[in-house]
């Protein structure tokens, strides 16, 4: 009885049910189309992110790509540790430096004498200084420690030293 009244109900509405299928089967069809459009977009994006990896699978990739980072985050910390040497070292180099002529005696002729001071970036280094003479010329070297002399300084060698101290430092420490 159930299955007469279905086999009837199926005949009499045959076009309707006919024409929801069709739509339905065309709906279907609309989005197996957009499916395999987005798959394809996909692919392409997937394999442009593969591209130039070893690994067949995303998860070797990421693994490789970690094992990267981590050798380049070892490099970058070893040449942080250079800089830092480096930066010690050039502390110490001699970078400001002065230099002034002058004539020590006023029955001399021309300045023949002179100052040169040379000084690091702490302002510790040394003067040289030579004073010329008629029948002789003497030299002299004082160590600089923080800007001053233990030693008792010309008012030339004093000038000078202001002057190399008064000098920009070229980099920054």
């Amino acid at each position: 009885m159930f299955l007469n009244n279905l086999v009837n109900y199926i005949a009499s509405h045959a076009t309707v049910l006919l024409l929801t299928s069709m739509l339905l089967i065309l709906i279907l069809l609309i989005l197996v189309v957009y499916t395999m459009v987005r798959l394809s977009s996909m692919r392409t994006r997937y394999r442009e992110m593969m591209r130039g990896s070893q690994s067949d699978d995303l998860e070797g990739m990421l693994l490789q790509h970690i094992s990267a980072v981590e050798k380049v985050a070892a490099t970058n910390a070893r040449i942080l540790e250079e800089n830092e040497l480096i930066r010690q070292f050039l502390r110490k180099t001699l970078v400001r430096t002065a230099m002034v002529r002058f004539r020590a005696f006023e029955d001399m002729g021309g300045d023949l004498s002179y100052a040169v001071a040379m000084l690091d970036a702490d302002n510790d280094g040394v003067i040289f200084s030579s004073i010329f003479a008629r029948a002789d010329s003497r030299s002299y070297i004082k160590p600089i420690k923080g800007g001053s002399s233990e030693y008792a300084l010309t008012d030339e060698e004093k000038g000078v030293l202001r002057e190399a101290m008064a000098q920009p430092l070229p980099i920054k420490y």
